[in-house]
Order: C-alpha cells, then structure tokens, then sequence
C-alpha cells in the first residue's frame, strides 16, 4: 500500500479562458495531475496548502471570471484505486495516479 493514504480530487468549471489557462498553471505548479480536462488529482489539501488556496481565490474573484467554481474531493487510495471506465475497464494511467508506478508513457 503507497504511504498516502488520502489523495484529492480537484474540478473546475471556469467561465473565462485566460482565468482557466492560469488555474491550470497552478494545479501544475502545486504538483495536481490532469485527469481529465477540467478534473486534477493531487496529494496536497487544496484547503489547507494557504498559497494555492489564496492564489485560486485570487483569479476567480476577478470579474471576468463570475460564476466560475472550483470543487475538492478527498478520496481514499484504496477507493480512487476502484476507479473504472464507464465500460468496467481499468484506466491505463491508474498506477500512476496511485503512485505505484514512476513513469507514464503516452
């Protein structure tokens, strides 16, 4: 069993491009890992790393980003480790995001 036990699932909808683009260099810079295009997986707390944090509600306080939202959700390993396709498949990129492989090769 990999040592966190607890990773986090992180989804935005964001209503303006540039305002996505700098969200988007933040989940990289904070060490999240695209899953998907709007969806991030990571092993920091979004709540509690303070400049990340601070850093998000910065570029979504500004206007041209209203009604934009960015949600968290704190997944077990052994559940995210459940993860299927819709048609029952492991995703290939699974051991990575569960830390049990180093590399991933596209």
């Amino acid at each position: 069993m990999n040592q966190h036990e607890t990773q986090f699932i992180v989804m935005y909808d964001i209503t303006d491009g540039r305002t996505l683009q700098k969200v988007a260099r933040e989940m990289e810079k904070h060490g999240f890992e695209r899953i998907n295009y709007s969806v991030w997986l990571g092993l920091k707390n979004p709540a509690k790393d303070l400049a990340f944090k601070s850093k998000i509600c910065e570029l979504l306080k500004k206007p041209e980003a209203a009604n934009s939202r960015v949600y968290f959700l704190p997944i077990a390993h052994s559940s995210l480790a459940k993860m299927r396709t819709i048609d029952g498949k492991k995703p290939e990129e699974l051991d990575y995001w569960l830390l049990e492989r180093k590399t991933m090769f596209f």
